[in-house]
Order: structure tokens, then sequence, then C-alpha cells
């Protein structure tokens, strides 16, 4: 067991009580005041602090502060564990879903603009990145159809099979989108010889957006931050968000909307978020993934994944369809 007053002595706070509200985060009462300790995995410690360090610099202050210890470092070594501490915010705004999510993706557009950095992209690695995404596409959606044609060489086919056989065709359809788009992507590209750079959140969730008894909202848990492509924080965040039951979330077409008023993508931006959006990744998991740890699967538990692959596929598409009928539409005004 971890000795919270050891650590907690580097900040010069007094322990009166440990609360554990999560496997990784204590709430911490002191006569100093109340905070939050939370642990950090090894793997993140050495670069956690650099990570922070640089979203400050670069002027974004929407992140709660984070204290440092009495040798003036933001991350204090335990006996098992490294930590950080924070002051808690009690979180007590009780505002509505779509208001918090708002909230969230407008910090992420401020995030991702005041951190942007052009860096030069050769076309040779464009060109592989290119060539790399659509041999793995096709090379799934041929394994994804030679196993369609093993299927219907059979008198019976289980449940799975049959299953499988019916989603083959939008899984076809929907790779051969995903396809277009990306050459879409790659001739755009053709043009530059650069590309956007964000430090980005890494775990962008709602859950992550806390206020403080001013009202004032504040980002926690920038663990995962790393400078990468500003859409990889909306990628993340839509495919946790879409991998549910069947839904038509017309409210993450406005958070994205909300995003691109703040900070819209480039040009060549838009067909790449899309591309990888609509990419029916989960199916060909589901359908072409051999056995877990090598032991056979029960039919029923092939089909529940394959069934929940599905319904993440469908609600993806139902996001993908209405972005592509915005940006038609907008285009066509345009030109007009």
């Amino acid at each position: 067991m971890e000795d919270f007053q050891a650590i907690l002595s580097q900040y010069q706070v007094n322990l009166e009580f440990a609360e554990q509200h999560s496997p990784r985060l204590v709430k911490v009462y002191s006569p100093q005041g109340t905070f939050a300790l939370k642990t950090l995995r090894p793997s993140r410690a050495d670069r956690f602090a650099d990570r922070v360090r640089s979203v400050y610099d670069a002027g974004y202050t929407s992140l709660v502060p984070i204290y440092r210890n009495i040798n003036g470092h933001l991350v204090t070594a335990g006996s098992e564990n490294y930590y950080y501490l924070m002051p808690w915010l009690p979180d007590s705004q009780a505002d509505e879903r779509s208001a918090r999510h708002d909230y969230l993706f407008k910090e992420a557009a401020k995030l991702h603009r005041q951190t942007v950095k052009q860096v030069k992209i050769t076309g040779e690695e464009m060109k592989a990145t290119y060539e790399t995404a659509r041999k793995q596409w096709e090379g799934q959606k041929q394994a994804y159809e030679q196993y369609v044609e093993k299927c219907e060489k059979q008198w019976y086919l289980s449940p799975f099979e049959l299953q499988a056989l019916t989603y083959y065709t939008e899984t076809a359809r929907a790779t051969d989108f995903a396809i277009e788009k990306l050459e879409e992507w790659y001739e755009s590209m053709k043009e530059n010889d650069t590309a956007r750079t964000s430090y980005i959140h890494g775990s962008l969730s709602v859950q992550h957006v806390v206020y403080d008894s001013n009202e004032k909202s504040y980002l926690i848990n920038f663990e995962k931050a790393h400078r990468a492509p500003p859409m990889n924080d909306l990628l993340q965040f839509y495919y946790k968000t879409f991998y549910t039951y069947p839904i038509r979330c017309e409210e993450c077409v406005d958070w994205f909307y909300t995003y691109q008023k703040n900070f819209p993508f480039a040009k060549e931006e838009m067909p790449l978020f899309i591309s990888y959006l609509s990419y029916p990744e989960s199916l060909y998991r589901a359908v072409l993934s051999p056995d877990r740890d090598g032991r056979s699967t029960s039919q029923l538990q092939k089909n529940k994944d394959l069934i929940k692959a599905y319904w993440y596929f469908k609600n993806n598409e139902y996001f993908v369809m209405r972005i592509v009928d915005t940006e038609n539409k907008k285009n066509a005004e345009a030109q007009a």
C-alpha cells in the first residue's frame, strides 16, 4: 500500500483523510485544502511534465493547474508509482449534455489552434502512407470476399457465417468509399509539402471537463497528450462514442461543426477524416480475427461481437453521411 503522506509531504501537505474515487484518483483532505492526487503510469511519467509545459508555453491555460513539489517537479515518485497533484474542483455545474460537449469541442479546437505547427512532408512519405493504407484495406476486403465464397460453397452455414454473409455487401461498399476518400486526400496533398500537427489531448471526453466554484471550466487528464494531426482527437472521440447500441446522433454532427467554427479542417484534411471514419475496421476485425488467445470462441460470443461491430459501423455511417451531405451542400453553394 502506497504511503500517501510521504508523497504529500513533497508538497508540504498534511493528510487528514484520503478517499479513493477511482483506481487512479485519490481525493485528499488536508488543512491546506482539498486536492486530487492522480496516479501516473511509469511509461508516461518521463514525458508527462514536458508535454504539460509545452501546452502551457503555447498559451493554452484551460487545463487544471498541476502543483510543483518542493523540488520544483510536476511529478513525484512514490514507492510503487508516480503521482501528480492538482486542486480538487467541485464540478457542481449542472449543464445540459450538449452544452458540456460544445465546451469540450471548443476547447479541443482552442488547444489545437494554439499549438498548431506546420511540418514538412515529402512526396515519398505521402505516397507511402497512401499506398500502405490502400493495400491494407484492399487486402482485408479481399480476405472477407474469400471468406464469403468459402461459406457459400457449404451446405450448412453456422449463425455466425450467415451473419457475416449478410454484412458483406455493406462492408465492401464502405471500403470502396473509404478508399475513394483516401484517393481524394492523396490527390490534394500532391500540391502541398506541409501538414498540420498540434498537441492533442489524447483522450477527449466530457468526463474530463470540470468546473471550479466560479463556474470556470477546465480540461483535465493530459497524460496522453502528444503532438499529432489535430483530427486524431476527434477520431478517437467518435470511435468511443459510436461503439454502443444503434443511435442516430444528430448532436454528434453539431459538436463536429462547433469544432469547425473554431478551428476548421484544412481542405485536404476533411477527406482523410471521412476516410478513416468510414472504413469498416470493426467488421473486418470481427469476421477475420482468429480466436482469442488461441482458444475457440463460442458461436454466441462471435455473434455478439459481430453484431456490436455492425452497430458501430452503422452509427459511424450515419454520422459520415451527414457530414458528406453538409460538405457537398457547402461546396455547391460556394460554386453557385
